[in-house]
């Protein structure tokens, strides 16, 4: 079998053709993105229709996140004693003299004073398949984690904050690491449907092409489903670009391949720039790649095992410069997320069956255990620093060892002075 692989690129014309593309697409995206801004910032009244992604109450008042389909994320308050919206779809007024946002702002997703005129029928299929999740379940906590696990649904601040201290966080939010095993699965059942089919009938096919096909159009269909969830935008882009070097043998293990997917997704997307999940997403890949950079010629399952624990260590640094939550029950993580990988398509099929609730008893069991809490925070100009060793780690192996030091130099410092919530 022939290992070698032709690079992405053969010149630095070639990277340079790709760039302008690419730096023009961003800009088309980016004057649109502009369009809708000045199409709001120049209303007296702007009315639209936006999805409440979340909904959570501070002091005496409701704070929410409003999705709207004229293609903008906005935050909103109300002291209306206001039932649970989310998931729903409500018709909002914004009034031009309290919008006194710039351009980035509307990228970010802004905040402004709006009046909820209404709240629309609830006929979407997403939030008939949410109640049908739900009905199998008798407790809030289990409803609440298995829409987010399978429709992107938000989560309580309770939840939220519990499993953030719990490192578990990257289990329940949707993310590449689900699409992954949600395309493995995909492939593995129409693989083993397809290969008597395809020997009898068109065998010049190549099968493994035809699986691949069938797994984009599925999980890209899946996507459209859950609507503009970053990380999932992230890993699809990844996925499909995957598959596209693969049939034409080009590296796909390669950083410079990670950089141009990246790249390919903030010119279609501009304002996932702004996004915290999309580049903790993007800092996953890049340690996962690091860590095969040096030990991909290990045992298989060795790799599965170890991966876990590495992702958990390297992206300590850089979590904990957006989020301080922490317990020492973080590190049972990495043996969670190993189990995770083989649960989580269990959970899908006992979802199907409607026995979604049968393990329950064991969630509850677990998510009320107690246990000390604990904050830390990664300054910024170590955040920096961090970043800056885990680049140069790409090229000299010896550097890569002091990155391996710098990380576990940094958590040991951190748990020394750990002072409980």
């Amino acid at each position: 079998m022939n290992d070698f692989k032709v690079p992405l690129f053969m010149s630095h014309k070639e990277r340079l053709y790709a760039f302008i593309a690419l730096f023009l697409i961003f800009m088309l995206n980016l004057s649109f993105e502009y369009y809708k801004y000045k199409k709001i910032a120049s209303s007296k009244y702007f009315t639209t229709v936006a999805e409440v992604l979340n909904q959570y109450k501070k002091k005496n008042y409701y704070v929410l996140k409003l999705k709207s389909e004229d293609g903008f994320t906005f935050y909103t308050t109300s002291k209306e004693d206001l039932k649970d919206l989310r998931g729903r779809r409500v018709e909002v007024l914004l009034i031009k003299t309290r919008f006194k946002k710039n351009f980035f702002d509307f990228l970010k997703g802004f905040y402004t004073v709006s009046y909820i005129k209404g709240v629309l029928p609830d006929t979407s299929i997403k939030n008939r398949v949410s109640k049908v999740i739900s009905l199998q379940h008798e407790n809030s906590l289990s409803k609440e984690l298995y829409n987010a696990l399978f429709l992107a649904e938000p989560i309580s601040k309770e939840l939220r904050e519990k499993l953030s201290f719990l490192g578990l966080s990257h289990l329940v939010a949707i993310s590449g690491f689900h699409l992954g095993l949600i395309a493995a699965v995909i492939f593995f059942i129409f693989y083993l449907f397809y290969k008597p089919l395809h020997q009898r009938f068109f065998p010049y096919r190549n099968r493994v092409f035809d699986a691949m096909v069938v797994v984009s159009l599925v999980t890209l269909s899946y996507l459209i489903f859950l609507g503009e969830v970053p990380s999932l935008i992230r890993a699809y882009v990844m996925m499909v670009f995957g598959f596209f070097l693969f049939f034409r043998n080009i590296e796909i293990l390669s950083f410079e391949t990670l950089l141009w997917a990246v790249l390919v997704i903030l010119a279609l997307f501009p304002n996932l720039f702004f996004s915290v999940g999309f580049w903790l997403s993007v800092s996953g890949v890049f340690y996962i790649y690091l860590f095969l950079h040096y030990f991909k010629g290990l045992n298989k399952w060795l790799i599965f095992i170890l991966l876990n624990f590495w992702v958990f260590f390297a992206m300590i640094p850089v979590v904990h410069y957006f989020f301080s939550n922490f317990s020492y029950m973080q590190f049972f993580s990495p043996f969670i997320s190993m189990i995770f990988t083989f649960f989580y398509p269990l959970f899908v099929v006992l979802h199907i069956v409607g026995f979604g609730g049968a393990l329950d008893q064991y969630l509850l069991k677990f998510f009320s255990m107690d246990f000390a809490k604990f904050h830390f925070e990664t300054p910024f100009w170590f955040l920096l620093f961090y970043i800056l060793i885990s680049i140069l780690s790409i090229y000299k192996k010896r550097i890569f060892y002091l990155f391996i030091f710098v990380n576990i130099s940094f958590f040991i410092y951190q748990i020394a002075k750990l002072q409980t919530v």
